[in-house]
C-alpha cells in the first residue's frame, strides 16, 4: 500500500515538476535566442561599422592617391612649362645674339666700305694736290728760268685730207715743236692747218 502511495506521489510530482522544468527550459531557450539575436545584431553592427571604416579608409586612400596624382601632374606641368620657357628664352637669346652679330657685321662692313671710300678719296685728293703742287713748282721754275720750256702739249690736228685740201699746192717747210706741219704760202707767209681745217698763220720772229 505504501509503495502504491509513493508511486502515486512520484507520478504527481512528475506531472507538477514537468511543466515547471519545461517552462524553465523554454525560458532558458528564449533567453539563449535573445542572446544569440543580440549577438547577431552586434555582429551585424560591427560588420557595418567595419564596412563603414573600410569604406572610409578606402575613400581616404583614393583621395590621398588623387591628391598625390594631382600634385605629380602639377609638378610635371610646372616642369614642362619651365622647360618650354627656358627653350623660348634660349631661342630669343640666340636670335638676339644672331641679330647683334649680323648688325655688328653690317656695321663693320659698312665702316670698312666707308673707310675704303674715304681712303680712296684721300688718295685722290693727295694725288690732285701733288699734281697741283708739281704744276705750281714747274711754273715757278719756268718763271725763274725763261730758257726752260714747258713740255709740248698734245694738240689736236686736222687729218691729212683736210690739210691737203686747205693747203693746196703750198710748200711744206717743216714742223713746229708741237708736231704740226708748217706750210709756206705764195707770199712767203707761214701757217699750219688747225683742227677746224683753217689756216693759222705764224708770226715771224723779229
Amino acid at each position: 500500500m505504501k509503495k502504491i502511495i509513493a508511486l502515486a506521489i512520484l507520478i504527481c510530482g512528475l506531472f507538477v515538476v514537468s511543466p515547471a522544468i519545461k517552462a524553465q527550459d523554454e525560458a532558458k531557450k528564449e533567453k539563449k535566442e535573445k542572446k544569440e539575436k543580440k549577438e547577431k545584431k552586434a555582429d551585424k553592427k560591427d560588420d557595418a561599422d567595419k564596412a563603414a571604416k573600410e569604406a572610409e579608409k578606402e575613400a581616404k586612400k583614393k583621395a590621398k592617391d588623387a591628391e598625390k596624382e594631382a600634385k605629380k601632374k602639377a609638378k610635371e606641368d610646372a616642369k614642362a612649362d619651365k622647360v618650354e620657357k627656358e627653350a623660348k628664352a634660349d631661342k630669343k637669346e640666340k636670335k638676339s645674339k644672331e641679330d647683334k652679330e649680323a648688325d655688328k657685321a653690317d656695321k663693320k662692313e659698312k665702316k670698312s666700305k666707308e673707310d675704303k671710300e674715304a681712303d680712296k678719296a684721300d688718295k685722290k685728293e693727295k694725288k690732285e694736290k701733288k699734281t697741283k703742287e708739281e704744276k705750281a713748282d714747274s711754273k715757278k721754275v719756268e718763271d725763274k728760268n725763261p730758257t726752260v720750256k714747258p713740255e709740248p702739249k698734245t694738240v689736236k690736228k686736222a687729218d691729212k685730207a683736210t690739210e691737203k685740201a686747205a693747203a693746196g699746192d703750198d710748200k711744206i717747210v717743216g714742223k713746229d715743236d708741237k708736231g704740226r706741219t708748217i706750210y709756206e704760202g705764195p707770199r712767203g707767209g707761214r701757217y699750219y692747218i688747225n683742227s677746224n681745217g683753217n689756216k693759222s698763220y705764224i708770226k715771224k720772229d723779229n
